[in-house]
């Protein structure tokens, strides 16, 4: 990342959940305080990280985040992709418990404890993960929508109104 991320209180956060094979399921926080928005992208779209990356682009509060945070268990996104086609870092969470010798570096806020993998720099993340995590095991961004992509909502097979 060339650019240099300011992390204030707020930070405007798009947190990517690919916990349900068939949907992926986005959530807009400020900080770790308040939901924005929420963004469910396109069935059909295949877990291509340009595609991803363009429907991220194409959302409409595209032009006020300032970071994207991805829980990705099975590793299917190619963060640097997303990275260099928003323009915006990007920050892998591991919530498996097992030590991941895959780049992902431990981080504490308090008693609670991550695996994390990012181009930021380390002070950065913490800073960003002290902001936005407020309670669970996973930052506010990831944890909404993690129980949006798990809800009864979507096992229903129900779709949005257009």
């Amino acid at each position: 990342m060339t650019r240099k991320l300011i992390v204030k209180k707020e930070i405007r956060t798009l947190g990517l959940d690919l916990c349900n094979p068939q949907h992926l399921v986005g959530a807009i926080v400020r900080g770790g305080v308040y939901m924005d928005g929420v963004e469910v992208f396109p069935s059909n779209l295949t877990l291509n990280s340009k595609s991803i990356g363009s429907a991220i682009f194409e959302t409409r509060f595209f032009p006020e985040l300032r970071l994207i945070m991805t829980h990705d268990p099975e590793t299917r996104l190619d963060t640097e992709v997303i990275e260099r086609f928003t323009r915006l870092p990007v920050i892998q969470v591991n919530s498996v418990r097992k030590r991941n010798p895959n780049g992902f570096k431990p981080y504490k806020v308090g008693r609670k404890e991550l695996e994390v993998r990012s181009s930021l720099v380390p002070r950065t993340v913490q800073e960003i993960l002290s902001a936005t995590w407020t309670t669970g095991t996973l930052p506010e961004p990831l944890r909404i929508a993690h129980l949006l992509g798990r809800s009864r909502f979507f096992r229903e097979k129900h779709a949005f109104p257009s």
